[in-house]
């Protein structure tokens, strides 16, 4: 059904650049949101599932890629997704409305059509008010709601990038919404991270299964360490895919919050004041401190 929970890196990996298909700047602004919708109406060649990316040009029959807070939108008769930004906020939906069009394909747990839909919003931030090294608490309200059939999956992960080089940092940060991997990419490191799905009968999944209409989300918390005056990088990343019928709706969703110690301010070059998620009535208070590597996608295998 679906290719799902890798790297991050892998997910957005080198191939063709994120920036030839939004036209990013080699040095994008230390703030910025991205969102990207597309949908496939058919199955993907067998060699495209093994090594192509999701911007590799034809990898979408629809596709829109929104910078700013205006929403991604794609569809088609066989799918629809969409995806909006802002700074603290992540909001996803897919959906598709077609089986999987290639048996082979279907006894590896993938295939087409398929829709996807990726939030994102960087930030850099500084910490003043005292010295030397101090903890962040960061929390994110992770909510949505898959559908009644198998085959809706989604994800998210927050990432920080403090080498202590800010211009190191800055190409990392540059590289990762450029759809390129390397050496700098790895300075990102995941605080939070969460990946479930609805597997199909008689498939399993190394992500958290779920049965066809439950609740999507929990809520994740988390430590960061900084440094006092140094600039840091947080980077936001929320993903729904769906095949076979299958659906997730998360666009209420992910509400990010950071808590500096007492006496201390949180500056960030978006001006945004991102207040401490509270959890909501309705969702359960699950707190996870995670650092399971960067958000992406792998393949299932047949139980």
């Amino acid at each position: 059904m679906l290719k799902h929970f890798q790297g991050w890196s892998n997910h957005w990996a080198a191939g063709v650049a994120l920036s030839a298909v939004i036209g990013l700047t080699a040095a994008p602004a230390s703030a910025q949101t991205l969102s990207l919708a597309g949908v496939r109406d058919s199955s993907l060649p067998q060699n495209l599932y093994d090594t192509g990316t999701i911007f590799t040009p034809g990898y979408y029959d629809q596709v829109q890629v929104q910078n700013g807070t205006g929403v991604a939108a794609a569809s088609t008769v066989n799918g629809s997704a969409r995806a909006q930004s802002d700074y603290g906020v992540n909001r996803v939906e897919a959906a598709s409305f077609a089986p999987v069009d290639d048996e082979a394909l279907r006894q590896t747990s993938v295939g087409g059509p398929f829709a996807d839909a990726f939030s994102v919003w960087a930030d850099r931030f500084v910490v003043q008010g005292g010295t030397g090294v101090g903890t962040l608490s960061v929390s994110a309200i992770v909510s949505g709601q898959f559908g009644a059939q198998p085959g809706g999956f989604g994800f998210y992960d927050l990432m920080v990038v403090d080498s202590g080089d800010s211009a190191a940092d800055a190409r990392a940060v540059a590289a990762i919404l450029r759809d390129e991997s390397g050496p700098d990419t790895l300075l990102a490191t995941s605080v939070l991270s969460l990946a479930q799905e609805v597997p199909a009968p008689g498939f399993t999944t190394d992500v958290e299964a779920l049965a066809p209409g439950a609740a999507f989300g929990r809520v994740l918390a988390g430590q960061i360490t900084f440094t006092y005056g140094r600039p840091f990088y947080l980077i936001s990343v929320l993903g729904a895919s769906a095949n076979d019928f299958g659906a997730l709706s998360a666009f209420n969703s992910a509400h990010f919050g950071i808590t500096a110690p007492a006496g201390a301010a949180i500056v960030s070059d978006a001006g945004v004041s991102y207040a401490a998620a509270v959890p909501e009535p309705a969702t359960g208070v699950l707190l996870v401190v995670g650092c399971l590597g960067l958000a992406g996608w792998r393949w299932r295998q047949r139980a």
